[in-house]
């Protein structure tokens, strides 16, 4: 099974993808650096520095494509879609996790230079991506709001005065130790802390359970992002 992620930034994703011994991973990056970073950190992945508008791969190549909070930064979203739909095999999944329109409103109030900062072009407005979609031969097979918790995270990097080592103002979590704990704490909360080296921690075994409650209750009010997975006709 041949597997594209787009966006893979420096290929923690993955390299969780490429622990199921099925599939074949291809990360793509447009940042050089982040590429370069990947190489390294995980050797057996074949990670390509491309544009997202331009897949250099045939057509009905991949079985699967992921593009995880990535469509919200590109500039052309038709010719993205148009090239996905290319290069996706005809019953191939596409997984895609964008910004839910009312999180990314807040966090315009909490940080007005946010989108240029971090180079979001776009809010995606309720049925707006399932449209888009339809018209490239997709259906709809799950959509699923999800990420409340990670607005702790976001409140604290978007109002903290510290100064990030990042090439954005708003920083991310490696900035500096307080990111570093803030980002460590909340992955107690989350599944995929059982695909790093934090599940030798046993505090997952309460905090995971707790995060379950929380987010299933946030996010039917205020998710931070809407998860989807669409077939390819």
């Amino acid at each position: 099974m041949k597997v594209l992620e787009i966006g893979c930034g420096q290929g923690f994703f993955s390299s969780v993808l490429s622990s199921s011994k099925d599939k074949k991973i291809t990360g793509i990056d447009l940042s050089s650096k982040d590429i370069d970073i990947a190489k390294k950190r995980y050797p057996h992945i074949n990670f390509l520095w491309m544009n997202a508008e331009k897949l250099k791969f045939k057509k009905d190549m991949f079985d699967e494509i992921y593009a995880l909070d990535v469509l919200e930064h590109v500039d052309n979203l038709e010719r993205v879609l148009s090239e996905v739909s290319r290069v996706i095999k005809k019953g191939g999944l596409f997984y895609v996790n964008i910004p839910a329109e009312k999180s990314e409103k807040w966090l315009l109030k909490l940080r007005p230079n946010y989108f240029k900062e971090i180079h979001h072009v776009r809010i995606f407005k309720n049925e707006q991506l399932d449209n888009y979609l339809k018209g490239k031969e997709f259906i709809l097979i799950k959509k699923k709001p999800r990420g409340f918790i990670q607005h702790i995270e976001l409140y604290y990097l978007f109002t903290s005065k510290n100064k990030a080592n990042s090439q954005l103002s708003v920083g991310n979590w490696r900035s500096n130790w307080m990111s570093k704990f803030v980002h460590i704490t909340l992955l107690f909360f989350d599944p995929i802390v059982l695909k790093t080296p934090l599940r030798y921690l046993p505090i997952w075994l309460i905090t995971l359970p707790l995060g379950s409650i929380v987010n299933g209750i946030g996010n039917k009010f205020f998710p931070k992002s809407i998860y989807y997975i669409f077939k390819k006709k």
